[in-house]
Parts: structure tokens; sequence; C-alpha cells
């Protein structure tokens, strides 16, 4: 058997060079005549005679169909002694719509002569409830988890495809809707099912289904496009029968499209009754809970509210929730922070909003709570959540402590101890003799030894050192107040030019040093409402101090929300600031 097959192809190879052109023939075929919606049907166009054409051939009365090209093959016939050459080409087509098609013909070109087949007619019925059969080895079902919903209520579309046979390259065309969105949840499911009692492989993948307007839609059908590998050979006892080569390798590989079944589902508006203000549209089941960190500050420092919404449903339509405007309070917004959470159950998520909460004055606040409107498809009415309310507590700032001017006794040595004189209360013993010349009466001096003169000499130079020392450390104490207010504006002017325009933190920094060093201060805080009263204190204008709490202001804003840089923020515009202020200090 091996060497008959061997011997007819080196036989046909050998003669391929000797067949000629005469009698060019094209016919059609397909493999059936009839056929549903979603079926596959194989289109095979035969041209007789030639070796090889022009081009592909040009088929007429597939407007209402995919097609597919399935590749071309040679062929050398033996009939009655001549030599006949063919070329076969396949198509899948799938049909579109429904109805009774003139197929063909198809022309095609050998040398430049034109040829063309015959027709083929092919009816297709609308597809009916699918169910698996041995001359059906795939299956596509399409299944929704309700047939009425609320206008954007998630609804979940389940895609189920059958196999008896192996299939890769598989591709899915979801059907085209107005005013439906589809969301895959998850990747596509492989598992082994049974339906009317046959074991299938089946791959399923779901998705979550959301209505934007209310009427009754017709979902179209779903489909699936793969390539199915078939058996080479006949069913008998053959060359390819072998189980080597039962491996897929050896399969031929076939285009088929599969459809699912179309589906209706009725949507209605969501009810009017009860509907709160500013509804923002959001849909399905939720909670709300919030957290204040730390319950306890300082003025001027900040406290951290969180607020989480968590729950199932069209999340995007979750709303950014507002703060009410608190005395005393300064509230700044962090950008809030969607994380979904979808799984084979739906869509679901969670949305963190922040505020950074900064208290200007001492005492006891309470943080209101926050509510959350939403719509509740199971009970079919409106819902609304709060979160819990929230105690602050907020201590005095640390102090401002002031340089304070030593007093005027002070300054002139007041505080220290009188000193006593020297009083002799007694003599010691008398020094010994041991010559009467030492006996006569004589002044004391040294014998001159410099040694003798320094041992006397250096307890008053130390004492002279130490209380000069001590005078000028009080007097630099005294003025360095006034050298630092001196260069306050230097200093300040020279760290703005290392500050980049929108640096927030060198900003606020430089000012606060000025500040301090211009007036003598020593703020541990140092909010913009308590530097503006503090400049208006000491005789600057009301608009000046206004610029500068506005800058502050904007600055803090930024350091709350989490940003090191602003580029509204401009360093040339502190400086101006500062210079305003050195004019009209008293």
């Amino acid at each position: 058997m091996k060497r008959g097959v061997l011997f007819a192809a080196c036989f046909m190879a050998m003669m391929a060079p000797f067949v000629g052109y005469a009698d060019v023939s094209v016919s059609l075929s397909m493999d059936r005549a009839e056929a549903i919606l979603g079926d596959t049907i194989q289109m095979e166009i035969h041209v007789s005679g030639a070796r090889q054409c022009d081009a592909p051939p040009i088929i007429e009365g597939l407007d209402s169909f995919q097609v597919t090209p399935g590749g071309s093959s040679s062929r050398v016939e033996i009939i009655n002694g001549r030599i006949r050459s063919g070329i076969d080409f396949t198509f899948y087509i799938t049909p579109s719509q429904s109805g009774t098609f003139q197929i063909g013909p198809a022309r095609v070109r050998v040398d430049g002569q034109a040829f063309q087949s015959d027709t083929a007619s092919l009816t297709v019925a609308k597809a009916a409830l699918q169910t698996p059969s041995a001359k059906r080895p795939l299956l596509l079902t399409a299944t929704l988890s309700a047939k009425k919903a609320y206008v954007e209520e998630q609804i979940l579309y389940t895609l189920k495809l059958y196999l008896r046979t192996r299939a890769s390259n598989i591709s899915l065309q979801l059907p085209e809707q107005d005013h439906i969105t589809f969301q895959q949840l998850g990747r596509p499911r492989e598992y082994q099912g049974v339906l009317d009692g046959q074991t299938w492989q089946v791959v399923e993948v779901t998705y979550a289904l959301l209505a934007l307007e209310e009427r009754e839609y017709r979902i179209d059908p779903a489909r699936m496009e793969m390539t199915v590998f078939d058996s080479r050979g006949p069913s008998g006892r053959g060359l390819f029968d072998d189980p080597f080569f039962a491996d897929p390798f050896f399969r031929t590989g076939r285009p088929v499209s599969v459809s699912s079944e179309p589906l209706q589902l009725n949507v209605v508006a969501l009810p009017a009754k009860g509907k709160p203000n500013g509804f923002s549209g959001l849909v399905g089941d939720f909670t709300i809970a919030s957290e204040l960190t730390p319950a306890k500050v300082r003025a001027g420092e900040s406290a951290t509210l969180t607020v989480q919404v968590s729950g199932r449903g069209n999340i995007h339509r979750i709303p950014d929730l507002k703060m009410p405007p608190l005395d005393s309070l300064k509230i700044y917004a962090d950008q809030p922070v969607v994380a979904p959470a979808n799984d084979s159950k739906g869509l679901a998520g969670t949305k963190i909003m922040k505020w950074a909460i900064v208290a200007e004055l001492p005492g006891d606040y309470t943080i209101p709570p926050l509510t959350l409107d939403f719509f509740d498809p199971k009970a079919g009415e409106y819902r609304t959540l709060k979160s819990r309310e929230h105690p602050l507590a907020v201590l005095p700032g640390k102090g401002k402590m002031l340089v304070v001017k030593a007093e005027a006794n002070q300054e002139n040595g007041g505080d220290k101890s009188e000193k006593q004189a020297i009083q002799e209360v007694g003599r010691d013993i008398l020094p010994l003799h041991t010559s009467l010349k030492h006996l006569g009466s004589r002044s004391w001096s040294p014998d001159g030894s410099a040694f003798l003169w320094t041992i006397l000499l250096l307890p008053v130079f130390g004492y002279a050192a130490t209380y000069t020392g001590v005078r000028l450390k009080r007097r630099s104490i005294r003025t360095l107040p006034a050298q630092r207010a001196r260069l306050a504006l230097r200093r300040l002017i020279r760290q703005c030019r290392h500050c980049r325009d929108g640096d927030v933190t060198g900003l606020m920094t430089a000012l606060r040093e000025y500040i301090n060093d211009r007036l003598g201060l020593r703020l541990a805080t140092l909010t913009a409402q308590e530097a503006a009263a503090i400049l208006t204190s000491r005789g600057v204008s009301d608009e000046t101090a206004g610029r500068l709490r506005d800058l502050l202001h904007q600055a803090e804003g930024a350091i709350y929300a989490g940003k090191s840089r602003v580029p509204a923020l401009n360093a040339e515009e502190v400086p101006k600031i500062a210079r305003a202020i050195e004019r009209e200090l008293k």
C-alpha cells in the first residue's frame, strides 16, 4: 500500500510538466443545501484543466455571508490514459440572515481567458432552540440572570460554548447594541459538563450588562469563531489511521462560526417617588464607613477624615461626597481613589475619599456625618447611608515663645551677688630666720624672679578675662534679635532664589523663618490667621497682611492635600510681600 502511494506521487510529479490547459471547466459545490443562522457551510470551487489561475475566484451572491478562505490545493488526474490537472479552492461561509440565496457563479481567469461555474441554492432558516446532536459538535448558549431590570442595574450575561471536538483560535463577537454596555467579569472558565445526557467540554465567560435607557431590548446573538480540527482521510483504515497520526498536529483545521440565540430584556426607569435631590444614578447595594485620625490635635495641626464607600453595582456612579463648611476649621479635600473588585458575581469596588481638617482655634469640635443616596433594585426603593459623627479635640498650639529682654537692674549686673571685702582675721606662724641679718627692717619686694610675679598676677588676669567675656556675651544676647531682624529680609530673598516656583515646603519654611526673625518670635506653629493678626498688631496694613494670609492659605492647602509642588505658587511673590511688610512695620 505504501509503495503504491509513493509510486503514484512520483509519477504525478514527473508528468506534471506535460499537463496542458485544454477543456478548462469550473464547478461550485457546497456540503449542504439547507442551514440555520450560525451554521458554517463549506463551499468548494473546482477548476479542472489548469494547473494555476491568474487570480483567486470571484464568487457572486455572498453579500449576506461572512466568508473565510480555506486555502487551495492542486491535483493531477489520469482518466483513460489522459492526464488532466486541476485546482480546488475551499471557502467557509456563515449566513448573517435567513432566506433562500443563489450562490454563484464563480468566475476564474486562466491565461487571460474567463471561465465561470454554475450556481447553487442555499436555504437559511432562523435559529431555533439549539440542541446538541451528532451532526452539531458545537453549541453556543446565552442566558440572562433576569429578564427585567432597572436602568443601570447590572444583569449577568453568560455565554457557554459546548465542544465535542478540538478547537483553537476561539474569538468572540458580542452583540452590538445601542445603550447597552458589556464588561467582562474575570477570565473564561473551562470545565466538563453534561447536557442532555452527553459529556461536553464547556468554555464559559460572564459579562456584566448595563442598560442605559428605559425600553424593551432585543439582544442580538453573540458569535464565536474558531478553527475546528477534523481527522484526515476516509473513515476506513488507511495510512493516516495509525494512532501516531491521531495527534492534532496531523489534523486539518477548518474555520467554523457558531451563534447563540437572541434574548429579550425589559428595562424600566427608576421610580420618581422618593428620588433624592441631586441623585447621582447609583444603583446596587452599598455600605459606608469613616474614620478620623488622630482624634486629638493641637491648633494648626491636621487630622485626616477617611470615608470609604463599598458595594456592588455601577460603582462609577459613586459621587464625590462634600464636606460642609465648619466654623474655625479649614478643610482640604484629597483626590478620591476608586478600586474595582469585580468577580463572577458582578461589578464591585470601593471608593476612598479623604479630607485634611485643620483647626485654627483650640476647642471641642464635631465632624458631622456624610450622606450617600443609592437605589436598591432588590427592594425597589431609594436608601440613604450616613457615616459616623466624629469628635475632634483641639488643644492649644505650642506657645509663642518670645525672646525676653533683660530688665534694667539685670543689665547693670543687679542680679549678681555683692563682693565682700577681704578681712584679716589672724596671722599665720611667723617665718623662721636662721641669720641675724634678716631681722633688720626692709621693704617687701620680690627678689626679681619672673616666675614669682607670674604666680602672683595670674589670678588677677584670670578674673579680668572672665569678667570681660561675661559682659560681651550678655551684650551679644541682647543685640542678637536686632541683628537677626536686620538680616531677615536678606535671608528670605536668598532662600527664595534657591526655591523653584511651586516648591510649597521651601516657601513655607522661608516665610516662617522670616516672620520669626523679623519680629523676634519663636513660633512652633504658624497658621495663616495667626501670621496676619501678628503683622496687623505691629502696624502692617490689612491689605498687606491679607496678601500674606492668602499666600499661606494656598500653601497650607497644598501641604495638607499631599502636594509637594503647586505651579501657581510663585517664588518671586514672597519677597514682594516681605518688602511691603518692611515698609509698614512700626
